[in-house]
């Protein structure tokens, strides 16, 4: 072990010990030898004298032979000794050696092959998870596992693998949850979160936005500052209508006109038929570009005036002003949907325009009572970051691509493009499922729509000195009396009637209205109708004619 290739220690040992009995039985025979010859002097028979001597004679021959054999082994005797002395100095030296830590042998455990799919489809990719929950929301399975022979992040970069080995027609969508890995996979029994089923009353202002995994309905407060103006898109098949029809229904069940006002520009005319009947409505729903900018514009000067109000009062916002003022002031709901459909239909200065006042209206807007929710199939197309900014609650629904995702949200930790559609959406950092009203919700509507109008009706017979506008947003002041009816202040809308027949200076018609003045352009006559009956009862002209063919005249 301590000797080279050439020379081990067993032929060191030999060497020295063949000398040392080489040269012993040489002397032993030889003086053996010398003793036969030594006895032939003594008197004995001749022949006795001839065979000792021969005796002797070969015993010397041995001797001779082994004193040949002793030089034969001479010369590997400083090789045996050197040979000798280095291998005691090695193992001196191992002797000299800390004992060694001895290897712990550890026992490997096997684990067995999981059972469940997706762990399992990781176990085949050599990464190891421990099983912790599984959720089940109405369009999605959420499981949730640790990892245990690797990183997170090897974890959350197998969407594709998964895919493959689960059948997915999409990656899953991962993320950290709660300590642990989240991965959702499609529920093959797909459910659906009835807006009956989940909304409640609440005194807040509250905006149902869907159902969370935990089967709880989340909603957002349009009076606070996280989340008073909503940004959000989804392409065709997203879910994107359903979702601002249930939003809107949470806002407007349960609360009337002196609550609520709401308009609509909806650039493809059709998502939302089943509000054009809303009393809450203050302009029939719009879808041009022109009718937007001219209700943004007075908006802003709405918001304007209510600020002015606040001001004479010593208060900041709506809420304070309502609780010390016999004056109710409204909130105001202006949604656009297909904003980029209103986008490609607008000039270059009135794109300009447009983003403008709904940043203005994003940037001050909300202690006024004023909130925007726009909506859009191709964010990153007309959603600028002076817009996102300005726009705290973003709703992400089923999009394109990431970057579309990234338009809306401002960072890419979220892709909606993995998402199912149907209403599945992201909302600040969560996955949620959006409500589904039915006809019976909308009944609701039109029933509660009834009861206004009747209470209305009911006030007026109390106090004929007290009438409200029909379909305009809030008048800032209470009803004026008989003395004071040319002093009362009029919305917007109805002044520019009254403008308008001023110029005039002659009677005016339904007709006249809608070709002369650009908001009333796709106002029914009807309604224009009931605003001439409206101003009359106010003190601002008379009318003449038939219902059908009612016209106005401005004292």
């Amino acid at each position: 072990m301590y000797t080279s290739n050439q020379f081990h220690t067993s032929q060191a040992v030999q060497v020295t010990e063949t000398q040392r009995i080489v040269q012993k039985a040489s002397t032993c025979v030889f003086v053996g030898a010398m003793s036969l010859y030594a006895s032939t002097v003594l008197p004995s028979h001749w022949v006795q004298k001839i065979t000792t001597m021969s005796i002797a004679s070969g015993l010397v021959y041995v001797s001779l032979r082994l004193d040949k054999l002793g030089n034969l082994t001479k010369p590997y005797e400083a090789i045996a000794h050197q040979t000798s002395t280095a291998s005691y100095q090695a193992w001196l030296n191992h002797a000299m050696q800390p004992p060694k830590k001895e290897a712990q042998v550890t026992q490997e455990i096997i684990k067995p092959i999981p059972t469940h799919p997706i762990l399992k489809a990781l176990y085949g990719l050599k990464i190891e998870c421990d099983f912790v929950q599984e959720l089940r929301s109405p369009s999605f399975i959420r499981t949730l596992v640790k990892p245990t022979n690797c990183k997170a992040s090897q974890v959350l970069n197998t969407g594709q693998e998964l895919q493959l080995e689960l059948g997915l027609n999409a990656p899953p969508v991962m993320s950290i949850s709660n300590g642990a890995i989240a991965i959702d996979t499609p529920r093959p029994d797909r459910q659906s979160a009835k807006f009956a089923d989940y909304w409640q009353p609440s005194p807040k202002f509250e905006a149902a936005i869907g159902v969370d995994i935990n089967n709880k309905l989340i909603s957002i407060d349009l009076s606070q500052p996280e989340s008073c103006h909503i940004l959000g898109a989804g392409t065709t098949g997203s879910g994107k209508s359903v979702f601002l029809q249930s939003l809107l229904l949470s806002l407007l069940l349960q609360r009337s006109i002196a609550d609520l006002r709401l308009l609509i520009c909806d650039a493809k005319r059709v998502s939302f038929q089943k509000f054009k009947d809303c009393a809450h409505l203050i302009a029939p729903i719009m879808s041009q570009p022109d009718e937007a900018i001219d209700w943004l514009e007075q908006m802003v000067n709405e918001m304007e005036k209510r600020y002015s109000m606040f001001e004479r009062l010593g208060v900041e916002n709506i809420e304070s002003f309502n609780q010390r003022s016999s004056e109710k002031l409204p909130r105001i709901l202006f949604l656009f949907d297909e904003f980029g459909d209103l986008w490609d239909s607008c000039t270059k200065a009135q794109v300009e325009k447009l983003e403008n006042l709904i940043i203005r209206l994003g940037q001050k807007a909300r202690a006024a009572g004023i909130h925007l929710v726009v909506f859009t199939q191709r964010p990153k197309k007309v959603v600028s970051p002076r817009l996102r900014s300005n726009c705290p609650a973003r709703v992400l629904l089923t999009v394109a691509d990431s970057a579309d995702s990234e338009a809306i949200l401002g960072n890419k930790n979220f892709d909606g493009s993995q998402l199912l559609g149907r209403g599945d959406l992201f909302f600040n950092g969560d996955r949620l499922q959006s409500l589904l009203a039915d006809e019976s919700d909308f009944a609701k509507l039109l029933m509660g729509n009834n009861f206004a109008n009747t209470h209305q009706n009911t006030a007026n017979i109390a106090d004929p000195n007290q009438q409200s506008a029909p379909s305009a947003f809030a008048d800032t002041t209470s009803a004026p009396s008989a003395q004071n009816q040319q002093s009362a202040n009029l919305s917007a809308p109805l002044q520019m009637i009254v403008d308008y027949a001023d110029r005039k200076a002659d009677w005016i018609s339904a007709r006249m209205v809608q070709s002369g003045i650009a908001i009333f352009k796709s106002t029914k006559a009807d309604e224009i109708r009931e605003y001439f009956q409206y101003l009359t009862s106010l003190g601002y002209g008379i009318t003449r004619g038939a219902d059908d063919a009612l016209e106005f005249f401005s004292k």
